[in-house]
């Protein structure tokens, strides 16, 4: 009985041991993980897997991180609701903590690239730093994960989040 006991404990410790191990191997993005990209080209980008959820709203597992050149267009406002609903419904699925991604992101801030304009989600904190420390026609490299798409006026557009900025 003891040794069955034993033999119980010592599979349980090995199965939490792996379980902890998997967990701590997730690690997190550097800098040199995002690939440079143009946004019209991550926007074109298409996951192996993408699910629909809502009729006007696609999530994906594949975040494309990419480094992008943009210029500040010095304009901000709050993230619509299918926005929000990429986002949540992405790291209800994906993120290991998806309060990481739901708090943080509640604004997007105007870029353009090549003359298109583009809003990006953008944490809470970046805005204060944005008018700190660009003006309006200054690059930025933004460092970007797309989590899925969103059905506007017929058109799909990305859902991306800028997780780091550097003026280059």
């Amino acid at each position: 009985m003891k040794t069955r006991l034993w033999l119980t404990l010592f599979l349980a410790l090995i199965i939490v041991e792996s379980v902890f191990a998997q967990a701590g191997n997730k690690k997190p993005r550097e800098l040199a993980d995002y690939m440079p990209r143009t946004l019209k080209e991550l926007a074109e980008v298409n996951s192996k897997k993408t699910e629909t959820v809502k009729n006007d709203v696609m999530i994906q597992n594949d975040i494309v991180p990419s480094r992008v050149r943009v210029i500040y267009e010095a304009n901000s406002r709050r993230l619509g609701q299918s926005q929000k609903d990429v986002i949540s419904e992405w790291a209800g699925r994906f993120a290991g903590a998806p309060e990481f991604y739901t708090r943080p992101y509640e604004n997007e801030a105007l870029f353009s690239e090549d003359g298109d304009k583009y809003w990006l989600a953008v944490r809470k904190e970046f805005l204060p730093r944005f008018e700190q420390e660009l003006k309006k026609g200054d690059a930025a490299d933004l460092f970007v994960i797309k989590l899925g798409s969103v059905r506007n006026e017929g058109k799909w557009q990305p859902v991306l989040l800028v997780e780091k900025f550097v003026k280059p």
